[in-house]
């Protein structure tokens, strides 16, 4: 579950950034030209990584909906970051990879 959470978030905001609008608010490294083509694939790669990361702990309809029950909170997590505190994002990605380890290390 902790794998699926840091994958979801990193998956959802690398679509962000992907978009021109979320772009601009997002600055960053993804703003070069030879990887802002790469963002959207690698998000929904990231995204279908965490249902299978979460499939992998559960059985398949556990899993399906705790994976739909997180998918909103987390896209909700960066829907209100990018509106009020865009800089706050950037430590969501800390925390993300921190999540990410955590959960490749426990198996979680």
């Amino acid at each position: 579950m902790i794998l699926a959470i840091g994958l979801l978030y990193l998956g959802l905001f690398t679509l962000a950034a992907n978009m021109d609008r979320h772009r601009r608010t997002l600055a960053g490294p993804w703003h070069q030209p030879s990887i802002a083509p790469v963002l959207a694939p690698l998000g929904w790669c990231l995204i279908a990584l965490s249902l299978l990361s979460i499939a992998r702990v559960w059985n398949g309809g556990v899993a399906l909906v705790s994976w739909c029950g997180l998918l909103p909170l987390i896209g909700s997590v960066i829907m209100l970051g990018l509106t009020f505190r865009p800089a706050w994002l950037k430590l969501g990605l800390a925390m993300a990879m921190l999540f990410v380890m955590t959960g490749l290390i426990l198996r979680a």
